[in-house]
């Protein structure tokens, strides 16, 4: 079953999710040729490994606490910490308590695709 994203002009809600956190998954809130927002789920102790993208990111914690490295930097982010990245940069994520974590890429490259 393929997800749905939102279409124009729908609303969705990103606030936290609290009790419903366990058992949400990861999910690709739109998609556009340049634009993709996602909520990422991560259940303490579990991250996403080393990437990168073409484009830049920003990543905004919205409950819990994550580590965001890069580089040889770590980066604590909790609720309402939002942090930028620029274009090609590999990081990595692990969250020490369960997250969730609002993800914004700018898709750059041949055919507005991230890599």
């Amino acid at each position: 079953m393929a997800i749905s994203h939102l279409s124009s002009g729908e609303v969705t809600n990103v606030l936290p999710l609290g009790d419903t956190l366990e058992r949400t998954q990861t999910t690709a809130l739109f998609r556009e040729r340049q634009l993709e927002v996602m909520r990422l789920v991560l259940p303490a102790g579990k991250g996403m490994p080393e990437h990168a993208v073409n484009g830049p990111i920003t990543v905004q914690c919205v409950e819990g606490e994550v580590i965001f490295s890069f580089g040889n930097t770590d980066r604590l982010m909790q609720a309402g910490d939002l942090l930028y990245l620029a274009a090609g940069t590999p990081h990595k994520l692990v969250a020490i308590r369960s997250a969730s974590v609002l993800v914004t890429i700018v898709l750059q490259g041949p055919s507005g695709s991230s890599s």
